[in-house]
């Protein structure tokens, strides 16, 4: 016990050296944000979105499938069931894949999916596509407004690009949730730095309608409500109470008069995908990773999964972030790490991009260099991997 004094002074140092390594020495004062500079999201957004599609089509041509169906692969299909024919009114009996409906899915995507449809008169998969670039373009202003409220001009650029180009940013192209939830976390998180305590709370209702991981905005809003309530003696930013959690109450309001259950979504994630005991889905992926090495690659890219999380998380706490932001990356950590399967993966960190946005912005030339090229790398692999049925999005 008479060294652990030395050894906590050794790990700041390392800590320290590590920081001043990769990160920029300070934060720069952020520049006056003007319109006309959201070109440059836009513009991130679709050179990431033409790497992943170039990249897909290449597949495309290799295995004789068309890319809509790439696209359309794995959870894609239960949200566009959602979108064309409605919930499921019951779960099937058994367990696992036979168990399967669209019941265990949120419904603000299919939602836009419907609307889409509705507008447009396209089919079902290609108003999909058209709402998962609507989605991810607003995803990529949502992101940028964070980042240009406590950045520069090429600082954001730096945040953005990494958020785009992370390995999870695939979801961004599939026909998934994620670019409405990283559009809804970000915009809370944006209006909570400018106190507009009703806006963020609705931004998190919304967000919490995307998918369960959407609570973390949820506890994101209140936190920091909450907070500032205790230090300031505010009694408005109470206002998000109310506010907040309306999105996943609504929507499991609806599962009890349409499917005869408050917890429907729960019971159809439970029997069809996630039974087990809770917290043992990182643990499993680091063990099977261990035990098998790269027959499966589902353990291996969770597990170094997990590795970047941690690598990430000690840079982000090395910034000094804002609470909201902590707030909002610890729960979504916590949310992955609560499953009995999924633990940490490129998608959960992709919705956990504040903490990889911000640090980001603070990379230092060559370390962005670096991370970026790895980064792009790894998002062309996993792309080729999932599109070959090898691996799991």
């Amino acid at each position: 016990m008479a060294n652990s004094p030395l050894r906590l002074s050794l790990w700041k140092k390392v800590g320290t050296r590590m920081e001043h390594a990769v990160l920029n020495p300070q934060w720069d004062q952020p520049e006056p944000f003007r319109l006309q500079e959201l070109w440059s999201p836009v513009a991130i957004f679709l050179l990431s979105r033409l790497y992943v599609v170039c990249m897909f089509l290449g597949v495309s041509r290799l295995t004789k499938n068309t890319l809509t169906n790439l696209l359309e692969s794995w959870d894609s299909s239960w949200y566009i069931s959602v979108a064309q024919h409605g919930y499921a009114t019951s779960i099937p009996h058994g367990s696992g894949d036979v168990a399967q409906c669209n019941l265990g899915f949120f419904p603000l995507w299919p939602l836009l999916i419907r609307f889409v449809h509705a507008v447009t008169g396209l089919s079902w998969p290609t108003s999909a596509v058209a709402a998962t670039f609507v989605s991810g373009t607003a995803a990529a202003i949502a992101v940028w407004l964070l980042l240009r409220s406590t950045s520069t001009l090429s600082a954001s650029r730096r945040g953005l690009s990494l958020v785009m180009f992370t390995p999870g940013a695939i979801a961004l192209t599939l026909l998934y949730s994620e670019g409405l939830i990283v559009t809804f976390g970000f915009l809370g998180l944006f209006l909570l730095r400018r106190r507009q305590w009703e806006g963020a709370a609705l931004a998190a209702a919304l967000c919490s309608l995307c998918d369960p991981v959407g609570g973390a905005a949820v506890a994101a809003v209140i936190i920091v409500a909450l907070w500032t309530v205790y230090r300031e003696h505010s009694w408005r930013p109470l206002s998000v109470l109310a506010i907040a959690p309306l999105g996943v109450l609504t929507f499991f309001s609806y599962l009890y008069f349409h499917a005869g259950s408050f917890f429907a979504w729960f019971n159809a994630q439970r029997t069809g995908w996630q039974g087990g005991t809770y917290f043992l889905g990182a643990p499993k992926a680091v063990m099977a990773f261990i035990s098998h090495g790269f027959s499966n690659l589902n353990p291996p890219v969770k597990s170094l999964s997990l590795i970047f999380a941690v690598a990430i998380l000690i840079l982000f706490v090395r910034i000094k972030p804002p609470l909201s932001v902590i707030a909002y990356s610890v729960a979504v950590l916590f949310l992955g790490l609560l499953s009995p399967i999924i633990g940490i993966t490129p998608r959960l960190l992709l919705r956990d991009s504040p903490m990889l946005a911000l640090v980001g912005s603070r990379l230092n030339r060559r370390w962005f260099g670096v991370v970026l090229a790895g980064s792009c790398a790894v998002l062309g692999y996993l792309v080729i991997v999932s599109a070959t049925i090898v691996w799991t999005p």
